[in-house]
């Protein structure tokens, strides 16, 4: 494989971090999108440091989608090789949905969903024009079924799958793949300090399977992958059963 240019929005989120170093590794241009100037500088410097690779940074507020367009032009302008898109923009707040405002549920969707819609369709006529490139997506297991606790958070997430299939579909004739990643726990601050009855995995690790799968353009993977199994299980409960489930 030549050269490709990875955008990661989301750029300082402790995945996408960990996902700019494993792709730096491989000797790939980055685009760093994110919201905190110095915290991509830093993840700037210790990435050229290290790698000795092209790293460049912009700023992106996700819900501000009015701006991807010229968010997704001047990636293009920067980009020295093919683009592939990596959105790891995501949105939990704390609290079990019932008791979130309107505004916070709002918020939630917007950030989960809206923003990874939008900044898709910026980049999409540039995707059509390469003919090839990948998009990679951080999904949540959260997505599979509406749950008490969090229902607002998995209506964005079931929203998100249910984007990328149709996109998925509709980019092949163009050789562009659309592969969602499917989250469970993972140890990140979004997830510090919640009850889980599953382990949390490493960022790293995750990072590394998200390109694994990216690189065989799969369609859907379950990460840490028991979650398949977990959900199977969970997709098929009763409303009565599932309801009592509240982590």
């Amino acid at each position: 494989m030549g050269q490709v240019c990875w955008i990661i929005a989301g750029a300082t989120s402790a995945i996408a971090m960990r996902f700019a170093q494993v792709v730096a590794m491989q000797g790939d241009q980055l685009i760093l999108l994110g919201r905190d100037d110095k915290k991509l500088a830093a993840i700037q410097a210790d990435l050229q440091i290290r790698y000795a690779v092209s790293v460049d940074y912009l700023f992106f507020d996700a819900v501000k989608t009015e701006l991807h367009s010229s968010i997704a032009n001047a990636c293009i302008q920067l980009a020295k090789g093919p683009i592939h898109l990596f959105i790891a923009v995501g949105l939990m707040i704390p609290g079990e949905s019932i008791a979130h405002s309107a505004n916070e549920a709002a918020t939630m969707i917007n950030a989960n969903l809206t923003s990874a819609v939008s900044l898709s369709f910026a980049f999409l006529p540039h995707f059509q024009a390469q003919k090839q490139g990948e998009i990679l997506v951080l999904g949540s297991v959260a997505g599979d079924r509406g749950r008490p606790p969090n229902f607002d958070y998995g209506a964005a997430k079931a929203g998100l799958a249910t984007f990328c299939e149709g996109l998925r579909g509709a980019l092949m004739p163009d050789n562009v793949s659309v592969t969602l990643m499917k989250l469970g726990y993972i140890d990140t601050p979004m997830t510090y300090g919640k009850k889980g009855l599953f382990p949390a995995a490493s960022p790293l690790a995750c990072a590394q399977a998200c390109l694994r799968a990216a690189k065989k353009k799969l369609a859907i993977v379950y990460y840490p992958s028991f979650w398949q199994w977990i959900m199977f299980i969970f997709k098929r409960l009763p409303q009565f059963i599932l309801y009592r489930f509240k982590v």
